[in-house]
């Protein structure tokens, strides 16, 4: 009977723990991609205002290249893709990804450029995530978690749906087998 009761007690103390980081990893990604939209909103109004735009777009995307091949070269984890290869493989996301993934979107939208808002959000999620796992010393499994949370908080930000991001950090690992444990942080 008493082992029972303490396989109750650590499962609770599991939820609670991982609500608890959940929520701190939630408000910082939010945060965090709150800060995203309100530049990328600045950015885009301030380029738009400008007559000669439609000139400029060449130029953004030539600094773009520059900032890519000088300032973060080495930095690649940069796609959607790769964060979900660094979360199947338990790797680690430097800051400067997270700085990457985080700035050069803003100039290639604002620039004129195609692309999205979910994934570097994502991305900046899943770099908060992994971050935080190795200031707080967590190991590789806690430090995965930890991400997938990241990328459900980024995701879930952007289209204001938690449910749905929830849904996207567990189905991401759906490839490397389901994580349910993830669920409910």
């Amino acid at each position: 009977m008493s082992r029972h009761i303490s396989e109750q007690t650590v499962l609770l103390v599991s939820i609670v723990k991982w609500v608890f980081l959940a929520t701190i990893i939630g408000v910082i990604v939010g945060l965090t991609t709150t800060a995203f939209l309100k530049l990328l909103d600045i950015s885009i109004t301030t380029f738009q205002k400008n007559p000669y735009f439609l000139f400029a777009i060449p130029l953004v995307f030539f600094i773009n290249a520059l900032i890519l091949y000088y300032v973060w070269p080495k930095d690649d984890v940069d796609t959607i893709d790769k964060v979900i290869k660094c979360v199947h493989e338990s790797k680690s996301i430097s800051w400067k990804s997270g700085l990457k993934a985080f700035f050069l979107p803003i100039l290639t939208i604002a620039g004129g450029g195609s692309a999205g808002k979910e994934a570097p959000c994502a991305d900046v999620g899943a770099a908060s995530g992994s971050i935080l796992g190795r200031l707080l010393k967590f190991n590789k499994e806690d430090t995965r978690k930890f991400m997938i949370c990241g990328v459900s908080a980024g995701f879930a930000a952007v289209f204001g749906t938690p449910i749905a991001g929830a849904i996207f950090g567990v189905e991401m690992l759906f490839v490397g087998g389901l994580m349910y444990e993830v669920l409910l942080p």
